[in-house]
């Protein structure tokens, strides 16, 4: 059984140079598609029963949300109640409790709004290319690779270069109400909607070098949740994802029974392992290009290209 698990993010009409959301119009347009193609289900709901849906004829696919971002129940859940689809949020519990966006967000936001003309990293690990970052609006091209190169530091390196800049750049007022309050995600979960953990501050587990420091963040959001919602969480979404097989046991251990990776590929229901379940991302893109990810047409061409 092949399952095509679509993950999304932001969903809003906001300009971002550096992530841009995606439209609520194209978002629209993808639900609409998937719900004619496709048999929308909760990922959660096909796995704790997959006997209730053996009769089922049509392919399988699901819509998955990592972050927890405020225009996700007000532009993307009213368009899933509209064409009846089920869908899943997976939240990071620290960004709600302090009502501030994920550190990725914070990254992009103060690189495009700050006035310096240059961020100087003077760290011995930091490469050549990274030490003077010059800012243009932040969409110069040493902005552009800042983020995907910090995704690839170890932790502590990457908090140590997010409070440098969160530093130098104190002329810039990150947004509040950017993220979903408690209130709000209760009001999804009483919608019918899955609520899932993306951890508690939305680190790269696979890169946290202590145990006790991953099963630390699975463990908060887990207990937040519960405790918030009065359920236990059934999904841990590995932020960025980034974990190894450190990462999927504790997950195990702490309670939950699904663990969801990025591998822009789908669901192999026989095969693939529970807890480093693939999804495939979609962007703010040109429609011929969203709909190639949908139909997996984008994925076939990068492997032969390869």
């Amino acid at each position: 059984m092949l399952i095509k698990n679509f993950l999304f993010h932001r969903v809003s009409d906001e300009k971002d140079a550096l992530w841009p959301p995606m439209k609520p119009v194209l978002f629209e347009k993808i639900v609409q598609k998937l719900s004619q193609t496709y048999h929308i289900v909760s990922l959660e709901a096909y796995i704790k029963d997959k006997p209730a849906f053996s009769k089922i004829k049509k392919p399988f696919a699901t819509i998955l949300f990592d972050d927890g971002y405020k225009d996700n129940i007000e532009y993307a859940a009213p368009i899933l109640k509209k064409y009846n689809c089920p869908a899943s949020f997976y939240i990071v519990t620290d960004s709600i409790d302090r009502n501030i966006p994920t550190w990725t967000y914070i990254l992009d936001f103060s690189l495009q709004n700050t006035k310096l003309p240059v961020i100087e990293l003077d760290f011995n690990y930091v490469p050549e290319p990274y030490k003077r970052i010059v800012l243009n609006n932040g969409i110069s091209q040493s902005t552009k690779k800042l983020k995907p190169w910090m995704k690839t530091l170890p932790n502590r390196s990457r908090l140590q270069i997010m409070q440098t800049i969160t530093e130098l750049c104190k002329d810039v007022e990150i947004p509040k109400r950017q993220m979903l309050s408690w209130d709000e995600v209760r009001q999804l979960h009483s919608s019918s909607f899955v609520i899932g953990s993306h951890t508690d501050t939305h680190p790269m587990l696979g890169q946290l070098e202590d145990k006790n420091e991953i099963e630390k963040e699975l463990q908060t959001s887990f207990i937040k949740i519960k405790n918030q919602l009065g359920i236990v969480p059934y999904t841990i979404s590995y932020p960025i994802g980034s974990y190894d097989k450190r990462v999927m046991e504790l997950s195990q251990k702490v309670g939950y029974k699904i663990g969801l990776a990025v591998e822009q590929r789908f669901y192999k229901t026989e095969k693939d392992n529970l807890f480093s379940i693939p999804r495939v991302e979609l962007y703010q893109q040109p429609w011929i290009k969203v709909n190639a990810r949908i139909s997996g047409v984008y994925t076939a061409i990068k492997k032969l290209w390869k």
